[in-house]
């Protein structure tokens, strides 16, 4: 049986403007996997970059997407398009997305029979190869689909008659394979599911770590918060459901009396994780005194929604859930780490050293239930999400269109008093200091209510030898 995608309808017009009679325009496929089906929601034109701009990513360092891209002539070959760049560009995209959703693919928008030609074929399976590469450099941005297939969508620009294939990234020489591309009107019912994720963790820092850099620390921390995801128990609207029942059971809204209307509304899910105690008695000799030098507090409440196809099983939406989470907090980590200029290093007497995270805030696509998530830093407004949708996305949307209230920004007044608290500890009930070590408070802020931003807090604090 061959593959089956269903796509929007309104992203066929989307297609046919980006058509040139002499150049080619590329982008990417975004949407959820399901089998032997795909639902396509969004297709993002790849902006051109400037030379000094393209990076291998796969190779090292992370490249900063730019800005403001500078639009360069037209590709005038396939043999043109930058796989590095469209890589680069399929992660940044990446951490927009929904948990559960992927980029499946590229499209590529110009004249001629680009599969007819093998040449052509050949660029853009190293263009899937470099993307799948690129996103499998970070585990926890869940970038790559279940499946190993990617998509090549080609429309003609002279005939507007449009060609999709299938390429299996886990074989570079393999065949490729038709696939049955279709334009529809609501291609699916999506199930919205909401989360809020509560997390309040600390994370003790061992003396052979108290050289390690933030970025380290914030990666190693990252590792164990996704495990304890993984492990996560998944209530639906308050109760355990079987992993494989349909979520379309019990994702509509009930018929309305006779007289009244029915709309056939899907209603909203709500999802609650809880994550299990180890429950195991511990014997003496199982236990171990680490010298720490200090600590890192992770604080907050973790805002997530996602979004599945009709057909989906519990079991898709509990994966989708979590990835969401984890995508969601690796991205705006990384947003930050790459933010700082260097590593911060404080002075002896400092005792908080604040950090705050980017918050999330979602954006509704015009014609598509399905929300896509930007990052704002402090002082950053509605404003700036619309230039990243712009510039990653291909999207034209108003401030209205961002939902910024989902988390919102804390008051750095509030972790005042954990200062102070920590001032009073050090002063009662202990020996000579043996060590001198910086103190520092690592805090991602999150105001109290129905729904926060991330908090991280890192405490480096002196390590003091105590007695009964």
């Amino acid at each position: 049986m061959g593959r089956t995608v269903i796509a929007e309808d309104n992203l066929l017009p989307y297609l046919i403007q980006l058509a040139k009679p002499d150049s080619y325009v590329t982008g990417l496929i975004l949407g959820q996997n399901a089998d032997q089906r795909d639902y396509v929601f969004h297709l993002a034109r790849t902006p051109r970059p400037a030379s000094k701009d393209v990076k291998d990513e796969t190779a090292g360092d992370t490249a900063e997407f730019p800005s403001k891209v500078e639009h360069l002539k037209p590709l005038k070959s396939v043999q043109d398009i930058q796989e590095a760049w469209v890589a680069d560009h399929a992660k940044h995209v990446t951490r927009m997305l929904p948990g559960g959703m992927w980029v499946l693919g590229i499209f590529i928008v110009g004249p001629g029979d680009v599969f007819g030609d093998p040449k052509a074929v050949s660029r853009l399976r190293a263009v899937l190869q470099h993307i799948k590469k690129n996103l499998a450099n970070n585990c926890f941005l869940h970038g790559n689909s279940p499946s190993s297939d990617k998509l090549a969508l080609h429309l003609c620009s002279t005939t507007q008659r449009y060609t999709c294939k299938s390429f299996d990234t886990n074989n570079l020489n393999s065949s490729i394979y038709p696939v049955d591309w279709k334009f529809q009107t609501k291609a699916t019912r999506w199930h919205q599911l909401d989360c809020q994720y509560d997390i309040d963790l600390i994370f003790p820092t061992s003396l052979d770590k108290q050289t390690q850099s933030l970025k380290k620390n914030l990666q190693d921390m990252l590792a164990a918060v996704s495990d304890s995801i993984k492990s996560a128990v998944c209530m639906i609207d308050g109760e355990v459901k079987d992993s494989s029942e349909v979520l379309d059971a019990f994702g509509k809204k009930p018929k309305a009396s006779k007289k009244g209307r029915n709309t056939g509304e899907v209603k909203t899910l709500n999802v609650t994780l809880y994550i299990p105690c180890d429950s195991r008695p511990e014997r003496d000799d199982e236990l171990e005194v680490i010298d720490c030098c200090g600590e890192m507090n992770f604080l907050g409440n973790l805002a997530s929604r996602v979004f599945l196809h009709q057909k989906a099983t519990v079991q898709e939406a509990e994966e989708a859930v979590k990835q969401d989470i984890v995508r969601s907090l690796a991205s705006r980590l990384e947003l930050h780490w790459d933010s700082l200029i260097e590593e911060e290093q404080g002075s002896p007497e400092e005792r908080l050293t604040l950090h705050e995270p980017p918050r999330r805030v979602l954006v509704s696509l015009p014609d598509c239930r399905v929300t896509l998530s930007d990052y704002l830093f402090p002082g950053e407004g509605p404003s700036e999400a619309l230039v990243s949708l712009q510039e990653l996305l291909d999207l034209e949307v108003e401030e209205s269109d961002v939902q910024k209230d989902l988390e919102v920004q804390a008051d750095p007044a509030d972790f005042c008093a954990l200062d102070a608290e920590l001032e009073g500890e050090a002063s009662e009930d202990i020996l000579p200091v043996t060590m001198n070590t910086q103190n520092i408070i690592f805090i991602g802020l999150a105001a109290a209510a129905l729904i926060l931003a991330v908090s991280i807090a890192v405490q480096f604090t002196t390590f003091i030898d105590k007695t009964e």
